[in-house]
């Protein structure tokens, strides 16, 4: 038997935004916004200057989102953080919003077994302003010298982080 391989080229494209979704394009290839959290789980507080040298798929959630999206993609989250949880290069941050108390993000956190750090948003909600964020879960990729470079990810986050990965 003959097997052909056909070359693949990953979507590297920035993505026009999801119609209904958050806008972030005017961050796009530039810094991204520091974190700003009250409150961190999993971790001691985080910064992007901490994580210089690694790809950041940063992840703007609520514990209290129980649709279909929301469960999905935190569920995404769980297992690529996982399969990738050996991966020096790269690591998994949430930001939850600031409108829940302490004690129930530590909650929302022990139910979905999330095993990266999620910091809890600084009032009044800074980390989500400063991203433009309106609507969760939303997943930012950051690239190794702190840019912002992808947030439309859908259906790509693995092929984006190892695009991002090999570029830096």
């Amino acid at each position: 038997r003959k097997i052909e391989l056909k070359p693949y080229e990953p979507d590297q494209e920035k993505h026009p935004t999801t119609p209904g979704r958050n806008n972030l394009t005017m961050l796009l290839d530039k810094p991204a916004p520091e974190m700003k959290c009250s409150d961190w789980f999993n971790s001691k507080p985080l910064t992007l200057a901490d994580l210089k040298g690694k790809v950041v798929v940063l992840t703007f959630w609520g514990g209290f989102d129980e649709s279909t999206y929301g469960l999905a993609r935190m569920n995404e989250m769980y297992v690529l953080s996982v399969l990738l949880a050996d991966v020096e290069d790269v690591a998994f941050i949430g930001v939850h919003d600031a409108g829940n108390e302490p004690e129930e993000i530590k909650e929302y956190v022990e139910k979905l077994g999330i095993p990266f750090p999620v910091g809890r948003d600084a009032d009044p909600f800074v980390t989500f302003i400063n991203y433009n964020i309106n609507f969760i879960p939303q997943t930012v990729l950051i690239d190794k010298e702190g840019i912002l470079r992808y947030s439309e990810v859908d259906g790509r986050i693995l092929e984006l982080i190892k695009v991002l990965r090999r570029n830096n």
